[in-house]
């Protein structure tokens, strides 16, 4: 038997919010709910009452629901990470297909105080900085807080604001994929001039995604004379003018490196 559970779910435009999830009873009783992501059902337990709540907001529950789904995402326990959406579309070009992170949450069940939990926080900062994702939302169905990332990377400066309404969280989801959408097309024009040779353009993307364990960088090399293809993972920037990568199927017990003088190109940037 398959019925809907209404669940309380903080409140939007000022008015109560209740999200309508798809529950039944297990082989031995308990009570599993739907997930619409990972199409499959799962126990019933206070966190996922939370994570599944916040899920139905994304997909469904939002006004601009449905010009998410379009353009958005929503992976669940991807990585470790409660929720996350990246976005999402036809790319201008498919040599060029990175994780380009929107929002990553960190769900709680309703009884814990979440907001002034600093390992709550810590753990969803860790996230943000691996997902180079600006935007991170801590969710418990009953209290809400945005945490905004300022600065760079390597020198974030954090702000944390606490929200009254779903409305809020609704706004600051449009304002998070504006912003990735001029990244991602600022992003595609540094791809472009690497793809022309330009060592510095390299650099910056290798900032940006080479700690990505998920993403092969397709790199066009000089060697003795000819220019051969390598697949290099887990690459990093070493002083001004050296990159240091693995090549995937080659047994090294040292990182490889590549000079400015023997980059050729980059070829594409995907995921494993």
């Amino acid at each position: 038997m398959v019925w809907s559970l209404e669940v309380p779910c903080f409140h939007y435009f000022g008015k109560d919010l209740t999200a309508r999830l798809v529950v039944e009873y297990g082989v031995a009783g308990d009570l599993l709910v739907r997930c619409p992501v990972r199409q499959s059902f799962y126990s019933l337990t206070p966190e996922e009452h939370v994570r599944q709540a916040l899920i139905w907001f994304l997909l469904e529950g939002a006004n601009g629901a449905v010009g998410w789904r379009k353009r958005l995402r929503v992976e669940v326990e991807q990585r470790s990470v409660d929720v996350a959406a990246f976005l999402t579309g036809d790319a201008s070009d498919q040599n060029f297909s990175p994780n380009l992170s929107v929002l990553m949450v960190e769900t709680k069940r309703e009884e814990r105080e979440s907001m002034d939990d600093p390992k709550v926080e810590e753990q969803l900062r860790t996230y943000m900085l691996r997902e180079r994702c600006r935007a991170g939302l801590i969710f418990n169905a009953q209290q809400v807080a945005w945490l905004s990332l300022s600065g760079s990377f390597t020198q974030p400066y954090w702000v944390k604001d606490r929200l009254r309404d779903m409305c809020d969280v609704e706004n600051r989801i449009e304002q998070a994929m504006a912003e990735a959408t001029t990244h991602t097309l600022d992003c595609e024009r540094t791809f472009r001039a690497a793809a022309a040779g330009d060592f510095d353009s390299l650099f910056r993307l290798v900032s940006l995604f080479g700690t990505d364990s998920g993403l092969t960088f397709v790199l066009s090399i000089r060697s003795r004379r000819s220019i051969n293809l390598v697949s290099a993972v887990c690459l990093r920037i070493l002083g001004s003018d050296v990159v240091t990568y693995w090549a995937r199927g080659v047994a090294s017990r040292k990182p490889q490196r590549l000079s400015k003088q023997d980059f050729h190109s980059l070829v594409a940037v995907r995921p494993l």
